[in-house]
């Protein structure tokens, strides 16, 4: 088995690096460059395969010098790089996202951030997904876990099994593999993408190919040209043709990884077309940097994002070009003496180029918890936004707001504990029932509680609206249930409310996403109250009044007064810290959103509102709009203060400041109750 060089097998890893690089900087043309990943894993299993067969044939074959070499060659880059963004962590990011960062970097170090940035990242195209510096490594990650079990399977293969055993237990892998892909990116599409199962496929295509590529018909001249075209074909096609809405990768990463497969196979035999193109010089070059060009580009491109530059051609050609030279430092001067120059003991290398990095990373984690953050870092008038964004309110005191499943749900809440309002008062008068955006109303329904000599009982959950009579209703992810709380939470919510003698019940929730789905770039069909198979948007509409009918006519029989709480207008990923960015950076950002776009997105529940006001003249309604809001714009901070922690929910301190501000412009809504009787029943 020949391992010689090939120029055009660097070239297609520069084709590879570039359509990725140039889909990260959001050139439109290539949306689907992310399949330069692909194409690396097909490389990549080819040579590791091609090299490790070559070596048990002659009996050279050693598990450590094998990993030696990809601790070499992987980790000197990759530590430079972790310590160089490490240090523009600490003077950019945020305390949140500092701890991020620092987890994630563990994540990276012990080749598990695949696994870390799943669990996560919201899902490889959310819109905060842009601004996390260490995303890209979950390819390194799926790659480093795949060379930690297959040359395992190669040995045991080589000296237990029959080749033509192994040759058909290789195949059927493959298909197997291949099937999996397909069915993790359709019922999990965030796991498909990340994790090494769903990505195994790709990798064993160039791992048959080296095992079995000789033993295939050989090529005539026409014939290689012709595979080689298509192959090239294949690639550029998915390249051009995929976006971030495709199901990923399943049968759609298939035919790029076929397509490198096909070029590296038609090359093996004749100086195609492709493989000319492929040698030339530029091509091979980018092709040799390609691995540090992958390295720098994301955490540069991450934190452009994080800083808001405006993201227009100048920026993105500048962040290439950018890109390349720092590619071509790292390449020359760290890749190159570590490779051919440094070469230490065995168990020097691993403790210079993995443990030494890990402990510093360690260091990094355990000083950003102690200290929640490095506050160090901020004046006391930036400290304190800072402080406003982390005031989430799932830390309030007395907030029973839950995001467990099952009988946890109800062990967690009690009229005693769960308290807000005037507490010294011997019962809860309200009752606070909702999702997190009921939970996210917390401070304003605090103030509200006090002024009115009030006191509440929150039974808000992850979620869950209080909608009864649609226990059976799902999201929009097909065949998923709403939750399977809700069968729990609901008669418990019905019972407080018929037996507790309250005198208001509030209800909140995320009203929009109910009925046209989640407000964010590729997540706009997600969470939509849905029966059965895909409903429209005007049958969520009909979903949604019916469970509300239904709550407010229990409420009524209860004697309680109704009260909705209005969506909290919904701002948009990274408007919660646009101003302390804008006091960080020297930077001049609209940290607020146009009002039109926020009564488009709540039209239709305006709607449905207006319809339950007239056939329930007691329903009280509270708009957080009112205060948030002018006639033109929605802001995000008031008086420089920001007031909400995400791109949807009020933070603690938000919460209050438009409580007390509601008060300021309007009386009481809950003050109709006679504040003597109140007295007098105290």
């Amino acid at each position: 088995m020949d391992i010689g060089y090939r120029r055009d097998i660097d070239g297609l890893r520069a084709l590879a690096v570039l359509f990725v690089v140039l889909n990260h900087v959001g050139m439109d043309l290539f949306a689907g460059g992310y399949i330069g990943v692909d194409v690396f894993f097909v490389i990549s299993g080819y040579l590791i395969t091609k090299k490790t067969v070559l070596e048990l044939e002659s009996q050279a074959f050693s598990f450590t010098s094998f990993y030696v070499r990809r601790v070499r060659r992987l980790l000197p880059a990759f530590v430079v790089v972790a310590l160089v963004t490490s240090l523009m962590a600490l003077v950019i990011l945020l305390p949140n996202d500092l701890a991020h960062y620092s987890r994630s970097l563990i994540a990276a170090l012990l080749s598990v951030s695949n696994v870390y940035f799943w669990h996560s990242s919201g899902g490889y195209f959310s819109p905060t997904a842009d601004e996390l510096p260490l995303l890209h490594t979950w390819s390194l990650a799926v790659e480093e876990q795949y060379y930690i079990l297959w040359p395992v399977c190669l040995v045991l293969g080589y000296r237990f099994l029959s080749r033509r055993t192994f040759t058909y237990l290789t195949g059927v892998g493959l298909l197997a593999a291949i099937v999996l892909s397909e069915w993790m990116a359709r019922s999990s599409p965030d796991a498909a993408y990340y994790l090494l199962p769903a990505r195994m496929f790709e990798l064993l295509i160039g791992s048959v190919l080296a095992l079995y590529g000789a033993r295939l018909p050989a090529l005539g001249r026409l014939a290689s040209e012709a595979v080689s075209l298509v192959g090239l074909g294949l690639i550029l096609g998915a390249g051009f043709t995929l976006s971030e809405g495709s199901r990923f990768p399943g049968l759609n990463a298939l035919w790029p990884c076929l397509g490198a497969a096909l070029l590296i196979w038609a090359g093996e035999s004749h100086l195609t077309m492709a493989r000319r193109l492929l040698s030339l010089r530029p091509l091979v070059f980018i092709g040799i940097i390609s691995y540090s060009l992958y390295l720098w580009h994301w955490p540069l491109i991450a934190f452009a994002h994080y800083i808001e530059l405006p993201w227009q051609a100048a920026t993105q050609i500048a962040l290439v070009i950018l890109s390349i030279g720092v590619a071509i430092l790292s390449w020359k001067f760290v890749e190159l003496p570590f490779r051919f120059k440094y070469k230490f003991p065995p168990l020097r290398t691993y403790t210079l180029l993995y443990g030494t990095p890990l402990c510093l990373g360690a260091v990094l984690v355990l000083a950003v918890w102690q200290t929640q953050g490095l506050p160090q870092r901020y004046d006391t008038a930036t400290w304190r936004m800072i402080d406003a964004v982390n005031q989430r309110f799932e830390t309030r005191p007395g907030n029973c707001f839950v995001d467990e499943f099952g009988t946890a749900v109800l062990q967690r809440w009690s009229p005693e504990k769960c308290r807000l309002g005037d507490v010294e008062r011997p019962k809860p008068d309200v009752l606070l029932v909702g999702d997190s955006h009921a939970a996210a109303s917390l401070g304003m329904i605090d103030v509200l509680l006090k002024d009115a000599g009030l006191r509440g009982y929150d039974m808000t959950r992850s979620g869950t609206v209080y909608l009864p009579g649609l226990d059976k209703v799902y999201i929009t992810r097909p065949g998923n249930r709403m939750d399977p709380s809700i069968e729990l939470t609901h008669p418990v919510i019905t019972e407080a409310i018929r037996s507790g003698g309250y005198k208001y019940v509030i209800m909140g929730g995320r009203w929009p996403m109910y009925l046209q789905g989640m407000n964010e770039p590729g997540l706009s069909a997600f969470n939509r109250l849905q029966q059965g198979p895909l409903t429209t948007t005007e049958q969520s509409v009909a979903l949604l009044r019916t469970g509300l009918e239904n709550a407010l006519k229990i409420v009524e029989a209860s004697g309680a007064i109704p009260v909705i709480i209005e969506g909290i207008p919904e701002i948009g990923v990274g408007q919660n810290t646009c101003v302390i960015k804008n006091r960080l950076f020297d930077a001049r950002h609209d940290c607020s959103v146009p009002r039109a776009a926020i009564s488009e997105r709540q039209a239709r529940f305006d709607a449905l509102l207006a319809e339950l006001k007239r056939k329930h003249p007691a329903l009280i309604t509270l708009d957080p709009k009112e205060t948030l809001c002018d006639s033109e714009r929605c802001y995000s901070a008031l008086d420089d203060t920001p007031v909400y922690m995400d791109g949807n929910h009020l933070n603690s301190v938000g919460s209050q400041m438009v409580g007390r501000l509601m008060l300021k412009h309007r009386d009481n809504p809950l003050s109709a109750v006679d504040r003597k009787a109140l007295s007098a029943s105290s």
